[in-house]
C-alpha cells in the first residue's frame, strides 16, 4: 500500500522522487549511483517513449527504481511549446516524498505545478537548470524569477549561473553548482584501450600526411550549428599552405549543404562525413586519434567527452551562447577561445595550435584531470546528494560516517568572464 503521509522520524529512509522528460543514455551512469547510494529511495520518473530527434535514449532503466511518466506536448499559436507530466503531480499527492528535483525550464508546466504542490505539501521541490548563461531582462527574466523563486533551490549545471544569479539578489545557500557528467567509467575503459597504433591507422585510413592534421567535430548536423564557418575556416587555413582534415560525426538535415560547400571551397578531400556513430568504442578511436576538436556554436556536452579523451577544445568567446561545460575549457591549458563570428580568427587559433607542432601533446593531462577532477559521475552524484541532504536529513551509510565532498573552487580562467580576443 502506498505511503499519503510524508515521512517523518529517524529510521525512516527519505524518498527523493526526480522528474525527467526522458532518460538519454549519458544519465544511466549517474542514475545508477544515485539509485544506489542507500541513504534515500531515488524513484525517476520519464516517459520511456519520447520522441527527441537525434537523441539516444538509454536502455531499459537498471539499478534504480523507475515509473513511466508519459510527457504532452502544449501548443499555442506564435509560441513556444510547453511540456506537461500529469503523472508525476499525481505520484507527489500519492506518496509525499521528502524532495523533488524537477526539471527547471519555465517552458516544462510541470515544474510550475511541482513548486506550487510542494508549497503546498512541505515537500522540498529543486530545480535541476542551466540557470543563467548570460544576463536577462524583461518578461522572460520577470518569468524565469518567478519559477526559480517558488521552489527551495537550484541545482545548477556551473559556476557562472550561480555568479549571475547571485548578482541578481539570489541567496547562495540555495545555489547548488552539481556540474555535469558522462559515464567517465565506460570512457576510461576505451581511452586505456586505445593504442598508439589505432590512432595512426585511422588517421591512416582518413589519407592524413605527416605534415597534416585532425580535428572533429561531434553532434547533430543542422543550421545551428554554424558549421559552415567551420569550412570556411579551413579553406582559410588551407589558403595559407597548412592542411588540416575535418572529420564530422554525426547527421542530420545540413548534410547535404555540407557536402555541396565542402566541394566548393576545394575540401572534399580534407572533410570526411562519418554519419551517426554510438559505439563508443569508435567515439573514442576518432576524438582521441584528433588533435583538436572544435565547437562554432553552442558547446556543451561535446566538451566534456573531447575531453575525456585527452584532445583539447576550440570555441568561440560569446560564451552567454553556450552551455555551462564551456567553463572547462580554460585558455591554453584544455582548449583555447575564439573572437565570435569572425572566421580568420578561428582559422588562426587552429594553425597556432596545430603548427609546426600539434599543442595536443602537453595537454592531454590537463584534459582528462579536469573530467577526473571535476565532470565525472562520482563527483556529480556527491554534489547532488549534498545538495538533497541540505534539504532533507538522509540516512547515515551502514557502517561509515556521513560524509560529502569538499566543495570544487574554481580558479584560474574561470574566475573571471572570456573577454573578446581570449
Amino acid at each position: 500500500m502506498k505511503s499519503t503521509t510524508k515521512r517523518k522520524g529517524a529510521g525512516i529512509t527519505p524518498l527523493v522522487l526526480l522528474q525527467q522528460a526522458c532518460i538519454p543514455h549519458y544519465r544511466r551512469r549517474l542514475l545508477e549511483t544515485l539509485g544506489s547510494d542507500g541513504r534515500f529511495r531515488l524513484v525517476v520518473l520519464a516517459d520511456p517513449s519520447a520522441d527527441v530527434p537525434f537523441l539516444r535514449l538509454s536502455d531499459a532503466p537498471h539499478g534504480y527504481e523507475f515509473e513511466p511518466a508519459k510527457q504532452y506536448a502544449i501548443r499555442f499559436p506564435l509560441q513556444p511549446s510547453f511540456s506537461w507530466q500529469p503523472g508525476v503531480i499525481a505520484k507527489v499527492f500519492r506518496d509525499r516524498p521528502d524532495v523533488v528535483i524537477a526539471q527547471g525550464s519555465p517552458y516544462d508546466l510541470t515544474a510550475w505545478a511541482l513548486t506550487v504542490v510542494g508549497r503546498i505539501l512541505g515537500t522540498e521541490v529543486l530545480l535541476w537548470t542551466h540557470g543563467l548563461q548570460g544576463e536577462e531582462f524583461g518578461l522572460k527574466w520577470v518569468v524565469r524569477k518567478c519559477l526559480y523563486r517558488l521552489s527551495r533551490g537550484l541545482l545548477l549545471y556551473g559556476d557562472h549561473a550561480k555568479r549571475l544569479l547571485i548578482a541578481k539578489g539570489f541567496p547562495a545557500d540555495r545555489l547548488h553548482v552539481v556540474y555535469n557528467s558522462l559515464d567517465d567509467c565506460e570512457q576510461g575503459e576505451v581511452f586505456r584501450r586505445i593504442t598508439v597504433q589505432d590512432r595512426e591507422a585511422f588517421r591512416c585510413s582518413l589519407g592524413i600526411e605527416t605534415n597534416e592534421r585532425l580535428i572533429c567535430f561531434t553532434g547533430r548536423l543542422q543550421p545551428v550549428k554554424r558549421l559552415p564557418s567551420l569550412l570556411q575556416a579551413l579553406a582559410l587555413v588551407m589558403q595559407r599552405g597548412k592542411h588540416v582534415h575535418l572529420v564530422l560525426v554525426g547527421d542530420g538535415s545540413e548534410r547535404p549543404r555540407l557536402e555541396s560547400l565542402s566541394a566548393e571551397l576545394g575540401l572534399t578531400r580534407l572533410v570526411h562525413f562519418l554519419g551517426a556513430v554510438y559505439d563508443e568504442s569508435r567515439l573514442g578511436l576518432v576524438i582521441s586519434a584528433s588533435d583538436l576538436a572544435v565547437v562554432p556554436s553552442g558547446a556543451g556536452l561535446t566538451v566534456m567527452h573531447s575531453l575525456a579523451y585527452g584532445t583539447p577544445v576550440l570555441l568561440h568567446d560569446r560564451i552567454e551562447e553556450h552551455f555551462p561545460e564551456w567553463e572547462a575549457v580554460r585558455e591554453e591549458e584544455t582548449g583555447w577561445f575564439y573572437r565570435w563570428g569572425e572566421v580568420s580568427d578561428c582559422a588562426n587559433k587552429i594553425i597556432d595550435t596545430l603548427f609546426p607542432r600539434s599543442r595536443k601533446h602537453g595537454m592531454t593531462g590537463a584534459c582528462r584531470s579536469m573530467i577526473g577532477n571535476r565532470y565525472n559521475t562520482t563527483t556529480h552524484a556527491g554534489l547532488f546528494i549534498e545538495a538533497i541532504a541540505k534539504h532533507c536529513p538522509l540516512m547515515p551509510l551502514a557502517g561509515k560516517e556521513q560524509t560529502f565532498p569538499d566543495a570544487i573552487v574554481p580558479s584560474g580562467p574561470l574566475d573571471r568572464p572570456i573577454e573578446a580576443g581570449h
